[in-house]
């Protein structure tokens, strides 16, 4: 059996061999050698069995001939059997190895330019509904674990692949102010994009601005977060029409102070601003249409009695520009029950990370 087994790899070695010289493409290959095994299943059925039997017993025999296996591969009766075996032996055996030796090579190629490109950052990325992280910095990792753990995939694009990186994550090389490379990463798709600040510009955040005005080009309805630095520059980065800004080295800033300010108020935050625990976070929501008019008192009870989110405050539109952007709305904490529900507005509650929630499927 061994012996057998390899002959055959032999046999599919010299067809490998062959593929090299033969000219014809891999549907040619495939045509010749169905051709030579049907011919040979006829000429079986002819001469060794003088048609007696059926046709794909015949088959049969002849499959196994060409692995040299089986009464007829080693024993025929009549010499155009013998004939049929050698032709089997060396011409069906070298047109299975050009066959098998052009699919092995095309899946080996798919594979293997699917990983370098996995690995070197050069694949399209085919997340829908994604959150797409353009640049990189030191608080790129934890960002990454948040949003992991609250369940959402993404795709990271840097000028390198950063230190590990979870293979959860698609990563895309190049610069995100670039649109070949934006595209790359599914902006057109994503749910939302993050422009982090690049350190290496200090408080020049030209290059995280630059970003701002490409995704925004490709993808306006993507709702889009820009980290800023140097807060001077935001009117700057206003003009980029995104939906958020946020000065994250200040954001720190004000939590340590309040954090000194407030014995043991520490452990709250940490539980309140992270999503990768068994704890809660803040989450917002659209407020739905049947609550127009009505009174935050009536929404806020909604809230916690029908959804177990914890409502904290609502977030709203300027009263002299009500088609502004979310990043320009006014946030109310603690409104008055009283005040009379006026769209657009969002509410912004505590909610248990467990749960996964969605403004589509809230209500």
């Amino acid at each position: 059996m061994a012996s057998q087994f390899i002959k055959t790899v032999k046999s599919a070695r010299r067809g490998i061999n062959f593929s090299k010289r033969f000219k014809h493409r891999l549907l040619g290959s495939v045509c010749l050698f169905f051709g030579l095994l049907f011919s040979c299943t006829w000429l079986v059925w002819w001469q060794e069995r003088n048609f007696e039997g059926s046709y794909w017993d015949s088959l049969w025999s002849v499959l196994f001939t060409l692995i040299g296996q089986g009464e007829f591969a080693t024993h025929p009766h009549t010499f155009g059997g013998r004939i049929i075996v050698f032709l089997l032996s060396i011409f069906g055996v070298a047109f299975f190895g050009v066959i098998f030796a052009e699919v092995l090579q095309r899946i080996l190629n798919s594979k293997l330019k699917e990983m370098l490109g996995e690995v070197l950052g050069m694949g399209v990325c085919g997340f829908e509904g994604h959150v797409l992280i353009c640049g990189w910095n030191g608080r790129g990792p934890h960002l990454v674990r948040q949003l992991l753990a609250s369940g959402r995939e993404i795709a990271v694009i840097a000028s390198e692949r950063p230190n590990d990186l979870s293979r959860d994550v698609f990563f895309v090389q190049g610069s995100p102010s670039e649109r070949e490379v934006l595209i790359k990463g599914g902006v057109e798709k994503a749910r939302a994009a993050i422009i982090l600040w690049d350190p290496k510009f200090g408080d020049d955040d030209s290059k995280t601005i630059l970003t701002g005005l490409a995704v925004e080009s490709i993808a306006p309805e993507v709702y889009t977060v820009m980290e800023l630095h140097n807060p001077e520059n935001e009117r700057y980065a206003r003009y980029a029409h995104v939906d958020d800004l946020l000065y994250t080295d200040s954001l720190i800033a004000d939590i340590t102070a309040m954090c000194t300010h407030y014995e043991g108020i520490s452990s709250f935050i940490r539980d309140i601003l992270s999503t990768d625990d068994n704890g809660h976070s803040f989450a917002s929501f659209d407020v739905p249409e049947e609550f127009n008019g009505k009174n935050i008192g009536s929404l806020f009870k909604y809230f916690k009695a029908d959804k177990n989110i914890l409502p904290v405050g609502v977030i709203v539109p300027p009263e002299d520009n009500r088609g502004a952007q979310v990043s320009d709305w006014v946030s109310h904490i603690n409104p008055d029950v009283n005040e009379i529900i006026k769209l657009p507005m969002k509410v912004v509650g505590i909610v248990r990370n467990e749960t996964h929630y969605d403004n589509k499927k809230l209500f």
